[in-house]
C-alpha cells in the first residue's frame, strides 16, 4: 500500500520569499518622514526601525505629529497623551531642523515628558566616515 506524502517544500519557499519582502517594506511604511528637516550629524550608529511616534519641527516653525501638523504645544501635548495610552513605552523620535533654537527643542521634550513618554530619542544624521 502507498502512504501519501505532501511536498512542503514550495510552500516554506513561498513563506520564506513573504518573510523577505515584509522585512523590505517594513521600514519605509513605518518611518515618519515626509516632512523634509535636516537633522543634526553626530557620530552615532543607527537604531533599529520599530514603531515609534514622530514629533517633527521644521525651520519654519511648523510643528508635526506623525507627519500631520499639530498648532501648538498644548495640542501635541493632548494628542501625543493619546497615542502614547496605547503603548507607553513606544519610541518618541523628535525630528528637529537643525537651524531652529535649541529652547525650542527643549520645550518639545518637556511636551513629550509631561505627556508621558518613558522612551525619548533625538533623531540625528550619521556624518559619513573621512569626516
Amino acid at each position: 500500500m502507498k502512504t501519501a506524502s505532501i511536498d512542503i517544500l514550495p510552500m516554506a519557499a513561498v513563506g520564506l520569499i513573504l518573510v523577505l519582502i515584509m522585512m523590505v517594506i517594513a521600514p519605509l511604511v513605518m518611518a515618519h518622514n515626509e516632512t523634509p528637516v535636516t537633522v543634526p550629524q553626530t557620530h552615532t550608529s543607527e537604531r533599529k526601525v520599530e514603531e515609534d511616534v514622530t514629533i517633527t519641527y521644521t525651520r519654519d516653525s511648523r510643528l508635526l505629529l506623525n507627519d500631520a501638523q499639530v498648532p501648538d504645544m498644548v495640542e501635541l501635548e493632548n494628542q501625543l497623551e493619546m497615542e502614547l495610552v496605547r503603548d507607553p513605552y513606544v519610541l518618541v523620535v523628535v525630528r528637529a531642523d537643525k537651524e531652529v533654537l535649541h529652547s525650542d527643542v527643549l520645550d518639545i521634550l518637556a511636551t513629550a515628558k509631561r505627556a508621558g513618554a518613558l522612551r525619548i530619542a533625538c533623531a540625528t544624521k550619521k556624518i559619513p566616515r573621512g569626516q
